[in-house]
């Protein structure tokens, strides 16, 4: 396996004359551990090379170290040698590289917050947004609800806290409540696009589509370039079968994001737009 002569070996083995250090890797790989591994006194023998680099990423929670094992995990499943016990390994891999995702994004998200919301209103609230997501995928919704519930409480007159509390329970599935948010919200401000994209969100979940068009064109007349209008609007059209109107609002989007130079952006719409013009026929 290493293209070495037995004597070689022997003379490793009797402590005469150590391997080549390029050598090491190889070696390490054949008895299923790292190159660290080799100088200790004691090792765990583990069951392949895979599970090893994921007890290293486990420890180290470094990215490279997850990459590698990963690539070793994807290389057993593709030669079909991939157990049981290894696929467990593999999911659990993706379970710590979660929770350090999740963990990462948390503490940027609070790095921007922490600069302040006179430095970029807008932005800082988009961050808010962000971080609600993050929490409600992990099941941290009432977390939201909490805070922003306080924030609300201090200070209604804002726009943005009644976004921020109907994002909040949207988020967390009461669309009741979040309809209810953003009914008050829309006769005290008619003027917010981020507002009346939440507004149409609601109603689509609620299946009353006539408001949630009203809303996104209400959106899209205020500001365009928030460019979620038109998704959901597209995506409204092809939940209710309704695809040549749909092919019209993705039109409209990759034609606003080619005009603006975002060619990577428009890939998408682009993409389902193709989709629904061959349900068109």
């Amino acid at each position: 396996m290493l293209n070495v002569s037995a004597k070689a070996v022997s003379r490793w083995e009797c402590g005469t004359t150590m391997p080549d250090v390029m050598l090491l890797p190889r070696i390490a790989k054949l008895y299923c551990v790292t190159v660290d591994d080799l100088y200790k006194e004691k090792c765990i023998a583990y069951d392949n090379y895979a599970q090893r680099l994921m007890s290293v990423y486990e420890q180290t929670g470094r990215k490279e170290d997850f990459w590698n094992a990963e690539n070793e995990f994807a290389k057993l499943l593709k030669d079909g040698k991939c157990t049981m016990k290894d696929l467990c390994h593999y999911a659990i891999l993706y379970q710590f590289f979660m929770q350090d995702c999740k963990k990462k994004s948390q503490e940027l998200f609070d790095k921007g917050l922490r600069m302040g919301c006179e430095n970029d209103e807008n932005t800082y609230h988009w961050i808010e947004r962000q971080k609600m997501c993050l929490l409600s995928s992990v099941g941290e919704d009432e977390t939201n609800i909490r805070e922003y519930t306080e924030k609300f409480d201090k200070n209604s007159d804002n726009v943005y806290d009644y976004i921020n509390l109907l994002a909040a329970y949207f988020f967390a599935g009461n669309n009741e409540k979040a309809l209810g948010i953003f009914t008050e919200a829309e006769k005290k401000f008619e003027n917010s696009s981020i507002l009346y994209i939440f507004g149409g969100d609601v109603y689509k979940r609620l299946k009353m589509y006539d408001e949630a068009m009203a809303c996104w064109d209400k959106s899209i007349s205020i500001d365009v370039s928030f460019t979620a209008a038109f998704w959901s609007k597209a995506d409204c059209f092809e939940e209710m079968g309704e695809y040549k109107k749909a092919c019209t609002v993705w039109e409209e989007l990759v034609k606003w994001y080619e005009e603006k130079g975002y060619e990577i952006e428009a890939e998408a719409p682009r993409r389902r737009l193709e989709e629904c013009q061959k349900k068109t026929g």
